[in-house]
């Protein structure tokens, strides 16, 4: 669905959904307490009635988004237009023009896009879909592959039209630097053990419970891949500032292990 999505949205819509689906947030744009107030004006409910409703369906968004008035309209507004021109700007309105923008856009929409609205609004936005699955959409999309998709979705980047394109850039020297090799894994011997020569020789190591990644060091940069090929470079800042040490051209292939008092802790 996603792969779909990004084939026919433009640039503008597609890097603001690739932004809320990757778990990006606005800060939150209308006080709680003001969008409680206004919904229970809206709905003409008192304080006990609408905090029962909030108790049994257990989401602020959603709660909202059912007990104003039924919905008479939809919106084909596009996305990029909703948010950059529409709720950004409802950050710095006064109280009642704040409140006069909320009650027009959710008279503009229908109950399930009042629902979104509002997750929004709040900056409470989750999905079921994880960063790789969107990685792994996009690669779909626009035959790059998944390394290097997952390389232009790290770190710090503004939703606009010129970096959904650039995500989808056939050229990939952008990306070279990060590119793991492919993971060294065990397998099963395919011959008698007497294969592998005199026991004397071997050479054995424990199979440790972690999270299997590839640590690599290039061009100054230090980029963590999980197996599932998902970077995961920012989740690990100490061993980041370690790998300073460590000249360009390494790579460490192996488990990341959590310790305590210098033994390796349970998985």
């Amino acid at each position: 669905a996603m792969s779909e999505y990004f084939s026919i949205c433009s640039p503008a819509d597609g890097a603001w959904t690739i932004y809320f689906l990757t778990g990006r947030k606005l800060r939150q744009l209308v006080p709680t307490v003001r969008l409680r107030q206004t919904t229970k004006e809206l709905a003409g409910l008192s304080d006990w009635l609408f905090a029962e409703s909030y108790d049994a369906v257990g989401d602020l968004a959603e709660t909202i988004a059912l007990l104003l008035p039924p919905a008479q309209h939809t919106s084909d507004i596009p996305l990029h237009q909703w948010v950059e021109e529409r709720l950004i700007p409802l950050r710095n309105m006064e109280e009642t023009e704040q409140i006069s923008k909320l009650i027009s856009y959710w008279d503009e929409l229908t109950t399930a896009e009042r629902l979104v609205l509002n997750k929004l609004i709040t900056g409470s936005f989750r999905v079921g879909v994880s960063q790789q699955l969107v990685t792994k959409a996009l690669s779909k999309t626009s035959g790059i592959d998944e390394a290097t998709v997952a390389h232009r979705l790290m770190g710090e980047w503004q939703p606009t039209p010129a970096f959904f394109e650039g995500l989808q850039n056939a050229d990939t020297k952008d990306a070279d630097a990060s590119k793991p090799y492919p993971f060294y894994l065990a397998y099963p011997l395919e011959q008698e053990t007497s294969a592998l020569g005199d026991p004397g020789e071997w050479l054995a190591e424990w199979k440790w419970d972690g999270i299997r990644s590839q640590l690599i060091r290039r061009e100054g940069e230090t980029f963590i891949w999980s197996r599932g090929e998902d970077l995961i470079t920012d989740r690990f800042p100490e061993l980041v500032e370690a790998s300073q040490l460590l000249p360009d051209g390494t790579v460490i292939d192996g488990e990341i292990l959590a310790w305590s008092e210098g033994e390796v802790m349970p998985f």
